[in-house]
């Protein structure tokens, strides 16, 4: 069953332009998990930015498909956007979000999308419920 759905769109060119401004690190820090920082550590340029702003959108529409927004239930931190073994996009949650949430992790599968096209990036997310244990 399907819970929710989350779209979001980031500008590139704001999102370049906070990165190479003052509060560039705060913002980074603020968005990204450790984990995602580290991968964006190896990029440069216009992968650099295309790398945090689907980071952003994604997590903004994650939080969209919950139904929670960010700032609640829900924060950057509590949402790492990985890929999987193939390259696909993942998306994972922290065991606290689970439980302010009150959803079940075993029970939840989150699919997600992201693409960079100029002047955009973009994420859509699917959220649902399955009846068997995902894991």
């Amino acid at each position: 069953m399907i819970i929710g759905i989350g779209h979001d769109m980031a500008s590139l060119t704001r999102i370049a332009s906070i990165l190479d401004g003052e509060i560039g690190e705060k913002f980074l820090r603020r968005i990204l998990t450790p984990g995602e920082r580290d991968t964006l550590a190896g990029f440069g340029g216009l992968r650099r930015t295309e790398y945090a702003a689907g980071r952003f959108a994604a997590k903004e529409a994650l939080s969209k498909a919950l139904g929670c927004g960010i700032g609640g239930e829900l924060s950057f931190q509590d949402m790492e956007i990985g890929r999987d073994a193939s390259g696909k996009p993942c998306a994972t949650l922290s065991a606290a979000a689970w439980g302010r949430l009150g959803k079940d992790a075993a029970r939840t599968r989150i699919h997600v999308t992201i693409t960079h096209e100029q002047p955009f990036a973009s994420a859509f997310v699917v959220v649902e419920e399955v009846k068997e244990s995902v894991n």
